[in-house]
């Protein structure tokens, strides 16, 4: 059997060529359902979960059984690669007509894109590039901690930020090492209670405590809503589109909403560059997660290029935090000293 690696390179120029295929054209073809059927009745018990014989479940490897690898996972995986690997082959021993026609086999999708297995990992580089933003996170959420009082106004806010953000990256690394029902469901209400939680904490600094009423309301409202999302989508429907849409609602608001702050107050308040800056390069990073191509060397798609890009943001932002909270401190002290020279 040809080995995956072989075809990268014309995978590689097939990617560029053709951007946009049915999302599940594998998952369609009869070859891959014929595979499947046949591991499955061979090898699985009803369901899927255990092997039929305990010699087939002995010899799935430790890492496997870790990672929850059933029968049935393996049997897609397995049918997935010889799909990919035997349409390779069928193309091309065909002629350039033939290759013309049903180039678009060459960028199959199943359940998801192929990707390479490492240690039982299922989307390797998204593991590495998710670690990498917990770790950015973590980094900067203790130069923040060292570096602005705990008296500051917003400290405990933005420290509410910083947990809700390595809550979201740590089930981001869970779902991409095995997506079961359960890590899927986590990482998409982790990563919506940080777009969430990033609006709510736009609009807390606009109001900069003028009004306790508004901060109340808004953190009821805020929770309300969350609550409602993640029950909606656990026990009523799992809407991929509508989840999509609520992201990008709240994310576009929460963006406006500091670009307008951020423009308002850039002269009286310098360090104010570094919010609008990033934003500005979430905006750019987003394009890999709009982006679909298949996974370069069966590891790196645009998901994971996404993960990566935004791995350097937190440095920038924790930085505009932390000289923001240093400002509201400052600011905080000034009035408190203008109010008793008015009383003395």
């Amino acid at each position: 059997m040809l080995h995956k690696h072989l075809v990268l390179g014309c995978f590689l120029i097939v990617g560029n060529i053709v951007r946009n295929t049915s999302a599940s054209v594998g998952d369609r073809s009869p070859y891959y359902r014929s595979c499947l059927e046949k591991c499955s009745n061979a090898n699985c018990t009803e369901g899927g979960i255990n092997f039929r014989s305990s010699v087939g479940a002995q010899a799935q490897p430790l890492y496997l059984q870790l990672t929850k690898w059933s029968c049935q996972d393996e049997c897609q995986y397995n049918c997935m690669w010889k799909t990919v690997e035997d349409y390779f082959i069928l193309t091309f021993m065909s002629t350039i007509i033939v290759i013309t026609l049903s180039i678009s086999i060459l960028c199959l999708n199943f359940f998801q894109w192929p990707f390479i297995r490492i240690l039982g990992i299922q989307e390797p580089a998204s593991v590495i590039f998710s670690i990498l933003n917990f770790i950015a996170h973590y980094m900067m959420l203790r130069k923040f901690r060292r570096e602005v009082r705990k008296t500051s106004p917003m400290y405990w806010l933005w420290h509410a930020y910083a947990m809700v953000c390595l809550n979201c990256w740590f089930w981001s690394s869970m779902f991409h090492i095995r997506d079961t029902p359960f890590t899927e469901m986590m990482d998409y209400f982790s990563a919506f209670s940080t777009v969430l939680f990033s609006f709510y904490a736009m609009v807390v600094r606009l109001l900069n405590g003028q009004s306790r009423v508004m901060t109340v309301i808004l953190s009821f409202l805020c929770v309300g809503f969350f609550v409602h999302h993640i029950t909606y989508l656990a026990l009523i429907n799992f809407d991929y589109g509508y989840n999509m849409k609520a992201n990008i609602v709240v994310g576009i608001a929460n963006a406006m909403g500091w670009l307008i702050w951020c423009f308002y107050y850039w002269k009286s308040q310098l360090y104010v560059w570094q919010c609008a800056l990033f934003v500005l390069l979430v905006g750019v990073c987003m394009i890999f997660e709009v982006m679909d191509f298949p996974p370069l060397m069966w590891i790196i798609d645009a998901h994971s290029l996404w993960h990566f890009a935004t791995a350097g943001l937190p440095f920038l932002f924790y930085r505009f935090l932390i000289d923001d909270c240093k400002f509201l401190r400052n600011e905080y002290v000034h009035n408190q000293e203008k109010s008793r020279s008015h009383t003395d």
